[in-house]
């Protein structure tokens, strides 16, 4: 059944079409009505009278229809009815009014609306419309965009920034630690390490990955500033995960609980020491896992030292034990030319592209005897210093017994091994300071004290006269001298019934 509404607007519009109407045929008929006074002017009271009125009525309802007109406008958002409006420019308005609201939140973006409004108008008699109702149906349904530059590696959307040049600005800027230090903006540049004597130069710096943008419409919120997509580029993610440690944790633990190094714990938590954790520490956990790769190619001219060799004779008026140097080496240098390929700073190839010598080294060259060194002493010894004089006997002294010979008094003091033997201690030995004893292979033994240093080492054979030491003031000393003992069978003998000068 039709309603009250329904039939007030079929009344309406049929009110419409019959009132023009009437106005069209009332203009018709003063027309006839002009044209037969003219040829029957006796009837044109009478009918003037009935035209009059006629006329009076039409013009009352058009004038009646004109005072109640609306000029109305449909509002379709995306096509789709959403209200009626007196004026375009409340919608107009209110539009200006949020995109400058939207605006202030995101000074830095170019805004535009997502949606398109448009109008239809319409002229109804007492037409109806609901400004509010349109406005808040706008509202509930319309949404802000901004354009923006969409980052895609290899295929896959990263986010989205202000601009091409701000998309631009970030790919170098991610590039930047890579760069030299000198001059870095620009691809090409040298730098020099006078310390190293390193010459660098960058010949090539690009990202591996294809990175692609592209420009496209996304809501405001959607768009990250440019240090949170380098961020995002370096680490892969914007968020960062800190485990707290509890009773038990260790590092090692926590590493393999989250799936990371122990390595990668350290480097990023610069603030733990050694493996000393607390409870209730907060221990970042969120490995970086870079979106981009910057791969660089330099060449670098490094001036490196070549080693010297050592070039051994033979002498056979030495023993097999004895070296000297004839000459010492030195080293040299020469340029070394590279190709280096590194990603994120990691050396992956090192080639050599020339060498050039600038000074050659010099070999040092050693004595090296020939002569068999017999383990067995021939039992008769020889005099242990070059010269000197007997400074303290063997036998009782200060309440005790020497058990060997004190010799001092000399220019050069070298320590010569008394007989041919094999060396069973050097080193620290008590009162004795820098201590040497040799076993000479039958029964005999020699022992020589107090040196300031010592040339042979336990194990050696050494052969009768051949330079062990030197004279010293080690131990319990009171100058510089040589303490020298004689042991037969393990005792203590003196050295004077042994030895010949």
């Amino acid at each position: 059944m039709a309603t009250f509404n329904d039939k007030f607007t079929d009344f309406k519009g049929k009110f419409q079409k019959d009132l023009t109407k009437a106005s069209n045929w009332g203009k018709t008929i003063v027309q006839t009505v002009q044209q037969y006074i003219q040829s029957n002017k006796k009837r044109s009271i009478i009918i003037g009278s009935i035209t009059g009125t006629i006329l009076m009525t039409t013009l009352f309802g058009v004038g009646y229809y004109q005072a109640n007109a609306v000029n109305l406008y449909h509002v379709y958002l995306d096509g789709k009815e959403v209200g009626v409006v007196n004026n375009k420019e409340v919608v107009e308005q209110w539009k200006e009014q949020v995109l400058k609201q939207a605006q202030n939140t995101y000074s830095t973006i170019t805004l535009n609306f997502g949606n398109k409004i448009t109008y239809q108008e319409e002229k109804k008699f007492k037409g109806q419309f609901d400004n509010a109702k349109t406005l808040s149906a706008l509202k509930d349904a319309f949404s802000i965009q901004a354009t923006a530059v969409e980052l895609v590696v290899n295929g896959k959307v990263v986010g989205y920034v202000k601009d091409q040049k701000t998309a631009d600005l970030i790919l170098e800027q991610i590039k930047q630690p890579f760069l030299p230090n000198k001059n870095k903006d620009k691809v090409k540049a040298a730098s020099l390490d006078g310390n190293n004597q390193q010459i660098r130069k960058l010949d090539q710096i690009q990202i591996k990955e294809e990175v692609v943008t592209k420009e496209v419409k996304v809501t405001p919120a959607e768009i990250l500033s440019a240090e949170d997509m380098v961020t995002l580029l370096k680490q892969g993610t914007l968020e960062q995960k800190k485990y707290i440690v509890k009773q038990g944790d260790t590092l090692s633990g926590i590493a393999q609980q989250f799936g990371i190094t122990t390595k990668q714990i350290y480097q990023l938590n610069p603030n733990i020491k050694g493996e000393f954790i607390n409870i209730g520490d907060e221990v970042i956990v969120t490995a970086k896992t870079p979106l981009v790769t910057v791969q660089t190619k330099e060449t670098v001219i490094n001036q490196e030292r070549i080693p010297y060799k050592v070039v051994y004779q033979k002498d056979s008026s030495m023993y097999s034990n004895q070296t000297k140097v004839v000459q010492q080496g030195s080293d040299g240098k020469k340029s070394v030319e590279y190709s280096i390929l590194k990603e994120n700073g990691v050396t992956t190839q090192k080639t050599i592209l020339k060498e050039t010598v600038i000074s050659e080294a010099k070999d040092k060259i050693v004595k090296k005897g020939t002569k068999i060194v017999s383990s067995r002493g021939s039992g008769t010894l020889l005099w242990p210093t070059v010269g000197g004089i007997i400074t303290s006997k063997y036998g009782s002294r200060w309440g005790r017994t020497h058990e060997g010979i004190d010799i001092s008094g000399v220019s050069n003091r070298t320590i010569k091994a008394a007989d041919s033997g094999k060396v069973v201690f050097a080193g620290w030995n008590g009162a004795y300071g820098k201590a040497i004893i040799i076993d000479h292979g039958n029964g005999m033994k020699t022992l020589y004290g107090h040196l300031s240093q010592i040339m042979v080492s336990s194990g050696d054979k050494v052969a009768k006269g051949q330079q062990i030491g030197v004279m010293g003031n080690t131990g319990r000393s009171t100058g510089t001298h040589l303490h020298f003992e004689v042991l037969v069978n393990g005792s203590n003998r003196n050295p004077l019934n042994y030895v010949r000068r």
